[in-house]
């Protein structure tokens, strides 16, 4: 009697082994199944420090040799393939104007200088850059001149004669073969915009651009990007936020070499799904009316923190993330950037890298900081705390899926994972090196299998781990594999924690 209890226990045991073997998922790597052909790769916001960079600044020279040093560290192992440079004419080469009116332009000016400094890095890592304006000059910054009334607006011939004349000097003098396309106005159907809205002013500007950059022949070196919207909806416009994007697709494709729309989403939006949703219907809008690269140009989070360790800090602006502290804003990105490369955007610009870049309104209040980064490199100078300096949990995730998903790689589909709040994208080469991202953004551990036997992988694997335990780092700071793991039966065992990130890659840039 007792052995035909053990053997009918061990059949039972054995029966529920099975089950629970063949409950756990398989998803397959599918080669043929391609979103992204043109893929860039993911980036970052980088601007010259304007409040920081020269003796004349708000706050003086405070980006010294050493500073420059430590953010181009840091920079070097993201590794982005663009980088969003947003500038002023009236920062940088515009000095005011003579007595007939006439713009004083000043190509050596110590602010430009600072301006090289920054493109000659992305020059030297091939680093491909969106340059631009954030609107019309003296209209909303250095309002203290009175000079908010030089120009007309976007479609001012004036500007767009500075403008070009401003691209000669850095596509021909400089050289700069980074510098690929060129963004008029930022966020351009903003009530905050120079433009305020005015869809017919902004795109009569970009047809004196074009027609302006191919007459003084910068078309061999430089494009057009826009709109630049964003997903806000302002009353005064004619179109709504991404319409915007529609209405360039529809009048001005031919103006255009690349689209690109601005977000910043809810937590809820990217944990639900409702993110990737919205995107991927206006990418197939814009690739049915004539397809060219998409780029999601700036990306943050909305939403309260959930640590209120900075809450009330004097330093920070009303246009702050303070979740950037929090561990959790490292998963929500992640999840938010594997979304992104999924609806089919082809770069996307994560706003943004340094708290010392900006102010609220650019003013060059250091008690106005838009507290938006991966750290703040100026946080001894600016708020007396050196801990500020340090590295932030989101850089972890960023950097890692910036450095490993590469311009080198197509995007392609995984099928069937249907685990709830689990998203995965990954990228392959030609010469069969691979890398699969993964966010668990659910409060339960997930696993499941990738079945690998369509692909022509190498052996091993790098695994990184963002965990809220366990994301080893090494002296600087930066992300190191947790282990090497080694492919068995063309398949890889998955279990990813709660709210949470793994990277399998074989790539080393």
């Amino acid at each position: 009697m007792k052995i035909q209890n053990s053997i009918a226990l061990m059949c039972v045991l054995l029966g529920f082994s099975a089950q629970s073997q063949n409950s756990v998922p398989i998803v397959s790597i599918n080669p043929n199944e391609v979103i992204s052909n043109e893929f860039i790769g993911s980036g970052i916001e980088f601007s010259a420090y304007p409040h920081a960079d020269t003796e004349d600044s708000e706050w003086g020279k405070l980006m010294t040799d050493e500073k420059w040093q430590l953010v181009f560290d840091r920079v070097s192992y993201i590794k982005p393939k663009i980088a969003r440079v947003m500038d002023q004419a009236n920062w940088r080469y515009l000095k005011g104007f003579d007595a007939n009116g006439k713009p004083i332009i000043d190509f050596e000016s110590d602010q430009m200088k600072a301006l090289y400094k920054l493109l000659d890095y992305c020059e030297k890592n091939k680093i491909a850059v969106i340059l631009g304006e954030w609107g019309q000059p003296y209209k909303v910054h250095d309002i203290h001149l009175n000079l908010q009334n030089s120009f007309t607006g976007a479609n001012d011939p004036k500007w767009i004669d500075l403008i070009v004349k401003n691209l000669n000097h850095l596509l021909k003098v400089k050289k700069y073969s980074c510098i690929k396309y060129y963004n008029l106005v930022n966020e351009p159907n903003g009530d905050w915009a120079t433009t305020d809205g005015d869809f017919e002013q902004w795109k009569e500007g970009i047809e004196l651009l074009h027609k302006a950059i191919k007459k003084e022949g910068l078309d061999k070196y430089i494009s057009i990007i826009g709109p630049d919207a964003t997903s806000f909806n302002n009353p005064r416009s004619k179109y709504k936020g991404l319409d915007w994007a529609r209405q360039t697709a529809l009048q001005i494709p031919d103006l255009v070499a690349a689209y690109d729309v601005h977000d910043y989403p809810s937590k809820e939006s990217i944990r639900s799904g409702e993110f990737q949703k919205t995107f991927s219907e206006l990418v197939r809008f814009t690739d049915s009316v004539q397809k060219k690269p998409f780029i999601l140009g700036e990306l943050g989070l909305k939403g309260e923190p959930s640590s209120k360790k900075h809450l009330g800090d004097k330093f920070t602006s009303v246009d702050s993330q303070l979740s950037v502290y929090d561990y959790d804003y490292g998963v929500d990105m992640a999840d938010a950037l594997i979304q992104s490369i999924n609806s089919g955007f082809d770069a996307v610009v994560a706003w943004d890298l340094d708290d010392a870049m900006h102010t609220k309104d650019d003013r060059g209040d250091k008690y106005q900081l838009k507290r938006w980064g991966m750290f703040n490199s100026l946080g001894k100078e600016l708020t007396d705390d050196k801990t500020d300096e340090n590295l932030r949990p989101w850089f972890y995730t960023w950097s890692i899926m910036t450095r490993y998903l590469t311009s080198d790689m197509k995007i392609v589909k995984i099928e069937n994972l249907n685990l709830d709040k689990v998203r995965t994208v990954t990228g392959i080469t030609k010469n069969g090196d691979i890398t699969i991202a993964i966010a668990n953004n659910s409060d339960t551990e997930a696993n499941f299998t990738i079945d690998t036997k369509k692909l022509k992988l190498k052996s091993e694997l790098h695994k990184y781990l963002y965990s809220e335990n366990k994301r080893p780092v090494d002296a600087k700071g930066f992300p190191v594999p947790l282990e090497k793991i080694s492919l068995k039966n063309n398949a890889i065992q998955v279990s990813i924690p709660a709210k949470s990130v793994i990277l399998y890659t074989s790539y080393q840039p």
